[in-house]
């Protein structure tokens, strides 16, 4: 499954590009962070399905779609509880794969891929103890 957080109301060639590469590679639905519900996207995130992520870098993250949507899915007793006073990740090594887009000029592109892999990589996705595996494309590419 391929899932888009690209803002609907925004064209993206870039994102529209890399969904069809992928596709190509890997036939498989195509579906936007906002077409389910939290109970639907929690359901597919315990299950089997792999999931895909394709979508924009804005301003050394990920843009509003994604962030809501990690804040209303991957909820305190889901993805991750307490135990007195220690974080507790519930995801059990689930693996994510995102892809993401971005125009940033090469002097500042490497600085920004770092941050955003350590805060998907330790900060949202290590928390959950779960594992992600990143690629960046240039939006000429």
């Amino acid at each position: 499954m391929i899932i888009n957080f690209h803002p609907k109301e925004i064209k993206s060639e870039a994102s529209a590009k890399l969904i069809e590469k992928l596709l190509l590679a890997a036939p498989t639905e195509v579906l936007h962070v906002t077409d389910k519900t939290k109970d639907e996207w929690q359901a597919i995130i315990k299950s089997p399905e792999p999931m895909v992520f394709v979508g924009p870098t804005y301003w050394w993250g990920m843009g509003h779609d994604m962030d809501k949507w990690l804040q209303d899915v991957m909820t305190y007793n889901f993805a991750f509880s307490f135990d007195t006073g220690e974080k507790v990740g519930l995801l059990d090594g689930r693996v994510f794969e995102i892809h993401l887009t971005h125009g940033t000029p090469t002097m500042w592109a490497d600085a920004m891929k770092k941050n955003i892999e350590e805060r998907l990589k330790t900060g949202i996705f290590g928390y959950f103890n779960s594992q992600i595996e990143i690629s960046f494309y240039y939006d000429k590419d």
